[in-house]
């Protein structure tokens, strides 16, 4: 398979590139670190968080990647191709969740034990109302801008406002842009050039791309086994969240309108993913005419 038909915004292929145990992988994980918390970052322990086949409550509180690095300090990373209106808050929850995490009992040990704690979601859809690209939420008073203790940090990337930072000279382009553009423009024709240059400008991405070109038949069977239960799972998913919602404004119908429209949308997201067509019909419960059809 064409490395380059390989979509890194998919969760299954960006836990692949970053949490593999060799080299490239650990190489492109720091510098994909050090770029969006804006310092250099030493990786020590990388987890790979698998979701739960069944259990839909235990899949909205799970994220990609956990990563200890530095001198304890933590973050999660993860890709979310479809934001959903409340994905803010559960990068609050997972930012809380990880916090709290850390063990500070002991005689010796105090609330100054605490090591900085960072959330970092990279976005394949729009979450914000406002043109930028990338934010930083912290904890502040906005009247006097007083930050509180400063260790803990939410990092958005949202890379479908990328257009005109892909524009600028490679040299005006930095390790953020770089990272935000590989991830986005990837697959396309028209970026190849301004791709290859980021590529060949730094060494981190340089390094992700070399995770890619490297998977295995076996690997990417994986892959796409691993994407097609997380469209099972957003899907149903999806169809939780609109029967919650009509519940709560006392209607019924609709609702088995909005389960075929949930299973087509993830049996066209899984289309363009080149996943097999008996994985799409297992995980949709579409019939292969159907899915043909879409």
């Amino acid at each position: 398979m064409n490395p380059q038909s390989i979509n890194i915004c998919n969760d299954a292929v960006f836990k692949a590139v970053f949490t593999k145990n060799t080299p490239e992988s650990r190489t492109a994980l720091k510098s994909l670190l050090s770029a969006f918390l804006e310092r250099e970052v030493s990786v020590l322990d990388v987890f790979a968080n698998e979701p739960p086949i069944n259990d839909l409550r235990d899949r909205q509180i799970r994220f990609d990647i956990s990563v200890r690095f530095n001198d304890g300090e933590l973050a999660d990373v993860e890709m979310t191709v479809n934001p959903k209106q409340y994905e803010s808050l559960r990068f609050e929850y997972y930012t809380a969740r990880l916090f709290v995490s850390q063990n500070i009992r002991g005689q010796d040990r105090s609330f100054r034990d605490l090591r900085p704690t960072y959330h970092l979601s990279f976005l394949g859809g729009n979450l914000y109302p406002d043109k930028e690209w990338l934010h930083r939420f912290v904890y502040y008073d906005p009247a006097r801008g007083t930050r509180m203790g400063g260790r803990t940090e939410i990092v958005t990337v949202e890379l479908k406002k990328l257009e005109g930072v892909s524009e600028k000279a490679i040299e005006q382009i930095d390790s953020r842009e770089g990272w935000a553009i590989f991830m986005e423009y990837y697959r396309e024709d028209r970026k190849t050039g301004i791709i290859q240059r980021i590529i060949t400008s730094d060494e981190g991405i340089a390094a992700a791309d070399q995770v890619m070109h490297g998977f295995t038949e076996t690997e990417l069977e994986s892959i796409a086994e691993f994407a097609a239960l997380k469209f099972e799972l957003d899907a149903k998913e999806e169809l939780h969240d609109m029967r919650r919602t009509a519940h709560a404004e006392g209607l019924a119908e609709g609702l088995a309108e909005g389960h075929a429209e949930a299973m087509n949308a993830a049996a066209r997201k899984m289309k363009t993913l080149e996943i097999p067509l008996d994985k799409i019909t297992q995980a949709t419960g579409l019939s292969a005419e159907e899915i043909e059809g879409l």
